[in-house]
């Protein structure tokens, strides 16, 4: 693993994307979801298996969106909570 702050780590192939720090980081809620497209996730993928500044930070997302997913395992959300969420979003985005 390399230290590689804010620039892309060494050692990339040819052709394909190298991330930042800043741009991996800002995709890991996207990238633990598996909402990103194959070549996004890939790119993630290859810098977080490089970068040991960005591994920790990710593994602490990951570990902590588990634990989040198993205490609310087999709970259902109160009636209109899922529209609530969505209206308060929609108005922060105003």
């Amino acid at each position: 693993m390399s230290e590689c702050g804010t620039q892309p780590p060494d050692g990339s192939r040819s052709g394909e994307p190298e991330l930042t720090c800043e741009q991996s980081l800002a995709r890991v809620y996207e990238y633990l979801d598996g909402e990103l497209d194959t070549a996004e996730h890939d790119a993630v993928r290859r810098h977080l298996e490089k970068c040991r500044k960005c591994y920790p930070h990710f593994d602490f997302e990951r570990l902590f969106l588990d634990y989040v997913h198993e205490l609310g395992a087999g709970e259902e959300s109160r009636p209109g909570l899922a529209d609530r969420v969505r209206d308060m979003l929609a108005a922060e985005k105003s």
